[in-house]
């Protein structure tokens, strides 16, 4: 069921892409609410029937607790739905993190260096 609401949000969002923030907004107010509100029932209800302890009522406890995180949007139309953008967008440093243990001499820092800020030659020393 979660998955469908979050489907439908989806839909709205890429169907409202192109409008202002101010018209998304309106739209997010009349018809993404609509669905939250949907949302909202159907967890307060699956809350209580499903064990704590199962992953589905992990799944739906943490959806409890971010709740207040996920509605941010109905706020303001320049506010995504999701944070995909910023994720993809730390994901080189996050993966390099690790590659960048095996820089043990200036050469090796310099090539990732290069590599992650776009330099065509890495600076390299004798």
């Amino acid at each position: 069921m979660a998955m469908n609401y979050i489907a439908k949000l989806y839909r709205i969002e890429k169907q409202n892409a192109d409008l202002s923030d101010d018209a998304r907004l309106l739209i997010r107010q009349k018809e993404s609410s609509v669905i939250i509100n949907e949302m909202r029932t159907w967890l307060d209800k699956s809350i209580l029937q499903s064990p704590k302890i199962s992953a589905l009522g992990k799944a739906l406890h943490y959806l409890n607790n971010n709740w207040s995180r996920l509605i941010e949007f109905l706020t303001d139309g320049i506010i995504p739905l999701d944070n995909n953008v910023a994720e993809n967008a730390i994901r080189p440093f996050v993966v390099g993190r690790k590659n960048w243990l095996h820089s043990s001499n200036v050469n090796g820092a310099h090539a990732s260096a290069a590599i992650y800020s776009g330099l065509k030659q890495p600076k390299l020393t004798g």
